[in-house]
């Protein structure tokens, strides 16, 4: 996870220019209620990204990624559902709704903005600018209205549905012994966060411990000693063995999840030339796979409340384990490691679950796709499937020194098995 993100006025315009150049790639001459197979989808999603980013910015540091990834996982289920009430394509998430003859676009565009702005009141300005702008585009009259409720029907719905998801109470009191391997809380934060989060209702999932994973090591195993002076080496902030490659994979995958992996489902809705109906299916499978895989994620983490490698290695003298050598001095490459235990890592476990999902759409693994990031800004790096992102994702969890090499390894798999839930169970082809 990337609790504290460093997003600058400057990148922050150009990465939501970057949304919107693709939004409008996908969206020349398409526009209209003449086409309604060809919405707006794409550009609403630019437009949710911008007003996420804007309140970062605002408000360093900005929403924890499983704050984030649960409000995009709201405004695309409602833009799902709201467009399968136009023309049932596929099984709705919630609102089982039909509106024939309603305009898609604006369906869309309400549903964005009332969720949107539901979540991050300070954005309202920009977001009602934005719904006037796209509802001035469409023709008054009879299918605008009936677009205009049914996007506002189906953003309330899914706000009724997550007003008491206990994620209003993630924050609680944690406390633990100081034995070696427990998990107690790192600077410069100081506080463990997010303690309740394994307990915020599911998407999907049946609840945060339905993918609980299994135990991890003891800090006397070999195998812990291997991955102690893997990340002791690879992820220091001084005199580290990292190449200069891996040193770019360390900040390239810092951003949160939800942004990274939502970019890369727009490379391949418009690669794909996908119609408005699939492209709100996938980023809805898509959100809807990583909200529940931090969910699973932060359930496991405080389960079994495993140390992260700044305090392990600066306590590597005395954690009974002769081969461990401890270094009270030793920081990680990003100082500020997030302040949630370490096993599993929930950022690989985002990764697993957008490949599940990424995969499963596609009918293919191997898919190309180029992409940029908003933690390190003017580089893109390319792939060639989408296993091979997710291996990156969690190495550089490694690389950055947040995480023992386990807690990526087995973040990827939970992630993946949530993916895998998602996208057998929800928003499947009607019948």
């Amino acid at each position: 996870m990337n609790t504290l993100k460093r997003i600058g006025q400057q990148r922050f315009q150009a990465v939501t220019l970057g949304f919107m150049l693709t939004a409008e790639a996908l969206l020349a001459g398409c526009s209209g209620h003449s086409a309604p197979d060809a919405t707006n989808v794409a550009q609403w999603n630019g437009i949710a990204t911008q007003a996420v980013l804007a309140f970062d910015a605002a408000n360093p540091p900005g929403l924890p990624p499983m704050v984030d990834s649960r409000i995009y996982a709201m405004a695309f289920s409602a833009v799902h559902d709201a467009l399968n009430a136009i023309d049932r394509r596929y099984q709705p998430y919630l609102s089982d709704l039909s509106a024939r003859g309603a305009d898609p676009n604006a369906a869309v565009a309400q549903a964005v903005h009332d969720v949107m702005v539901n979540e991050l009141p300070p954005e309202a300005t920009f977001l009602n600018a934005q719904l006037i702008a796209a509802l001035a585009a469409i023709p008054d009259g009879t299918a605008e209205q009936r677009g205009i409720d049914l996007g506002s029907r189906c953003a309330q719905a899914i706000i009724a549905a997550r007003s008491n998801d206990g994620s209003a109470n993630a924050q609680g009191p944690y406390s633990a012994p100081t034995d070696p391997g427990v998990y107690q809380p790192t600077i410069p934060v100081g506080v463990a966060t997010f303690v309740n989060w394994g307990q915020v209702t599911p998407f999907v999932a049946t609840s945060g411990m339905q993918f609980r994973a299994l135990p991890p090591y003891s800090v006397q195993s070999p195998a812990y000693t291997a991955d102690y002076n893997e990340v002791k080496t690879l992820g220091a902030a001084v005199n580290s063995t990292r190449t200069a490659d891996q040193s770019e994979i360390a900040r390239f995958w810092l951003e949160n999840s939800s942004l990274g992996w939502d970019r890369i489902a727009m490379n391949v809705a418009a690669a794909r030339g996908l119609n408005g109906w699939d492209q709100a299916r996938l980023y809805a499978l898509l959100e809807l796979a990583i909200s529940d895989s931090y969910i699973t994620s932060l359930e496991t983490k405080y389960f079994y409340r495993f140390w992260r490698p700044i305090t392990a290695i600066r306590q590597g003298d005395s954690d009974g384990n002769a081969d461990t050598v401890g270094d009270a001095n030793w920081a990680p490459f990003d100082f500020v490691t997030p302040p949630v235990p370490d096993y599993p890592s929930a950022h690989s476990s985002a990764g697993g679950a957008a490949q599940a999902v990424l995969a499963s759409f596609t009918g293919t693994d191997a898919v190309s796709f180029s992409l940029t990031s908003t933690s390190l800004p003017d580089v893109t790096r390319s792939y060639t499937s989408f296993t091979q992102a997710e291996a990156e994702n969690a190495a550089s969890r490694v690389y950055v020194g947040y995480h023992f090499r386990l807690a990526t390894t087995v973040g990827i798999t939970q992630g993946e098995e949530v993916g895998n839930l998602v996208v057998t169970t929800r928003l499947l082809p009607a019948r």
